[in-house]
């Protein structure tokens, strides 16, 4: 075995079963959660994660038992994990459609949706992305701008984000053409000032697919 150090990130790689264990640095909630494989996965391992508030602990261990992925690319997990405002609670897998055991409980000072707006009609421009092969992508990507306002009843009251929406005329990515397959769809933040097509400009050179 052997350990890659990516500060914060500290990752422990066995030649035939991939990474087995990384710890990660940073501020987080509280978790503790194990995920067992489905067939999506690669390497047949339980994951064990355990978050502390200062830093992230997870570790694997060989599971051969799996179950049918049913395209959601995780198996099944058990435990709680407290995320942004809300804690969130596993106790199976995840199922496409309604009925999955997963439940979100909000915390009093959680941030309430109250409204979306669409800012420009929908808009068509090239996007470039080129894989770590070399070989270069090109796209059509379908852009408009749109934003989003949350509330809530202690300051700072409101929140305002604007972003773009991203349809892309065939897959993005390093899974293009495969069986995971690739991104035809995604949203990215606008700064102030910027055009839709300035947003989409900079996620071409920042965004990794």
């Amino acid at each position: 075995m052997y350990l890659l150090s990516e500060m914060p990130l500290f990752r422990l790689m066995a030649p035939r079963s991939g990474e087995v264990a990384y710890i990660k640095f940073g501020l987080s909630g509280l978790k503790a959660e194990i995920e067992f494989p489905s067939d999506w996965h690669e390497y047949r391992r339980a994951w064990v994660r355990l978050g502390f508030g200062l830093f992230k602990l997870a570790f694997s261990f060989p599971w051969s038992k799996v179950v049918p992925d049913d395209g959601q690319c995780s198996g099944p997990q058990y435990g709680f994990c407290f995320f942004s405002d809300g804690l969130h609670l596993h106790w199976g897998k995840m199922k496409s459609g309604r009925g999955s055991p997963f439940a979100i409980i909000n915390m009093p000072w959680h941030w309430r949706h109250v409204r979306q707006g669409i800012l420009t009609p929908y808009e068509k421009h090239r996007y470039v992305y080129r894989l770590k092969s070399g070989e270069v992508q090109e796209r059509t990507a379908t852009i408009r701008a749109e934003s989003r306002t949350w509330w809530r009843p202690w300051p700072p009251f409101v929140k305002l984000s604007r972003y773009i929406d991203i349809e892309f005329d065939a897959e993005v990515g390093e899974r293009s053409g495969s069986w995971k397959g690739g991104c035809l769809g995604c949203s990215y933040e606008m700064r102030r000032g910027e055009r839709p097509v300035d947003t989409l400009k900079r996620m071409e050179q920042e965004r990794k697919f």
